[in-house]
């Protein structure tokens, strides 16, 4: 490995040189041929609910509610992710390049999009990229080449956004420590856009891999490989590829899965009706290291709030809260604040809760340990709802969960503006209707 400018790569080029396409550019190979690359899986229970206490704030709420999660069993599917051997590559910005063209893989995959089209704006170069894609998907299938050498010993490189926030490392980036797991490489490295670590990125690795965490490391510096292995995730496939093993599986599908393409809307609305199978390995990992004693021991109703005295916490304010705890303590919920709990205990409440509640934030990548009975009720706003919602999904999905987002006010001086996200992410204010909301849900259940 090779370190190099951090600035070093341009953003702004036309699409055909911007992006690697699988399964037409040269340079990967796959270690071993995958058995499939997307499956049909039943996905989580979902359902949103309009409770802001302002008419014109609930109006638009009502009106941006998806009503694909009330119909019955809409199509969700697992994408597989596998090893590939990937030649002449390049770690900067927590992006890949590979021959250098920046390569749409998972969480990384998105954030090289997002870049392109805000260094390329306007209205030519969106619609010259969806083409680009559109030309891709009917000139490729998935048929690389298989890695002819022994590959066991070759140096592991992953993708990752920061070691700071618990969303985005649980569920884009330790997940995929599970494709690695029997690798004889010596360095298994975490390519960063920064290295800002609070440690719980540490603490996770070594409880959940601890065969290999000796060898993981993390650098927020850009750096370059001859070869590396690299794990590909198969999502992007869906808008890039025509590999018939792909598109058979939504062929038949409803009529929003007809509509993919490399468009920004249709692309999140993969996102949604999507996960990892990293998710359900790390899932089926983590739950086996907990004894039935470590379960039994938590409580079944569960309130989650933030470490406000802990640094390394978002501090959102969330109005209202100590009032619903209130009403929902006489219900049987206990209040508990993971930051100050090992990540075995964190995973063992998550799994033995019947129902868990908390205000938007990264908690809810927890998911992914969830009893497939269980209920998950988080309390947003019509902020969340415009810029947030459908993150969380994938997590539950991997689990089968029952989920439920309650859309309910803003924490500012006026609650009836809404405000865009330019000036940040706001906390959340629960008023008196939304509190009943809550409690009828984790007493009830969900309701259409």
């Amino acid at each position: 490995m090779q370190e190099t400018d951090q600035s070093a790569g341009p953003w702004t080029r036309p699409a055909d040189e911007y992006f690697f396409i699988v399964g037409r550019d040269q340079g990967l190979w796959f270690s071993e041929p995958p058995e499939w690359f997307v499956r049909r899986v039943p996905g989580a229970r979902v359902r949103q609910y309009a409770c802001s206490d302002y008419a014109n704030v609930q109006e638009v709420i009502e009106k941006n509610l998806e009503s694909r999660w009330r119909e019955h069993a809409p199509i969700v599917l697992e994408t597989n992710t596998v090893p590939v051997i990937a030649q002449d590559v390049a770690f900067r910005g927590g992006t890949a390049q590979v021959q250098g063209k920046f390569l749409p893989n998972g969480a990384s995959g998105d954030r090289s999009f997002s870049r392109y089209l805000k260094q390329n704006p306007g209205v030519r170069r969106f619609r010259q990229a969806n083409r680009f894609f559109a030309a891709a998907k009917q000139e490729t299938d998935m048929n690389l080449p298989v890695w002819p050498f022994e590959a066991r010993r070759i140096p592991v490189g992953i993708e990752c956004r920061n070691r700071t926030n618990f969303y985005h490392f649980m569920t884009e980036t330790l997940p995929l420590l599970v494709h690695h797991v029997n690798t004889e490489a010596e360095r298994i490295t975490f390519h960063c856009r920064n290295d800002d670590p609070s440690g719980f990125s540490d603490r996770f690795i070594r409880a959940i891999f601890p065969e290999i965490c000796d060898r993981v490391s993390f650098t927020a510096r850009a750096a370059s490989y001859e070869r590396v292995s690299i794990p590909l995730n198969f999502r992007h496939m869906i808008y890039a590829n025509g590999d018939m093993r792909i598109q058979q599986h939504i062929e038949n599908a409803d009529p929003e899965w007809q509509r993919i393409s490399a468009h920004v809307q249709r692309r999140k609305f993969i996102l949604k009706n999507t996960y990892d199978v990293s998710l359900r390995l790390l899932r089926e990992r983590a739950l086996s290291m907990i004894s039935k004693a470590d379960l039994d021991k938590m409580p079944k109703r569960i309130w989650i709030s933030r470490n406000n005295h802990n640094a390394n916490v978002n501090q959102r304010p969330l109005v209202g809260e100590e009032r619903l705890v209130a009403r929902l303590r006489e219900l049987g919920f206990e209040q508990m604040f993971f930051e100050n709990m090992e990540p075995l205990e964190q995973i063992a409440a998550v799994h033995a809760a019947e129902v868990v509640g908390a205000a938007h934030g990264a908690f809810f990548g927890n998911m992914i340990f969830a009893n497939p009975n269980a209920h998950f009720i988080e309390v947003g706003s019509v902020q969340t709802q415009f810029h947030r919602w459908g993150d969380f999904l994938g997590n539950a999905h991997a689990s089968g969960c029952r989920y439920s987002v309650v859309f309910a006010d803003t924490a500012q001086d006026d609650p009836s503006e809404i405000c865009s996200i330019k000036q940040g992410l706001i906390g959340v204010r629960i008023g008196d209707r939304a509190i009943d909301l809550i409690c009828r849900l984790a007493e009830a259940g969900q309701f259409d």
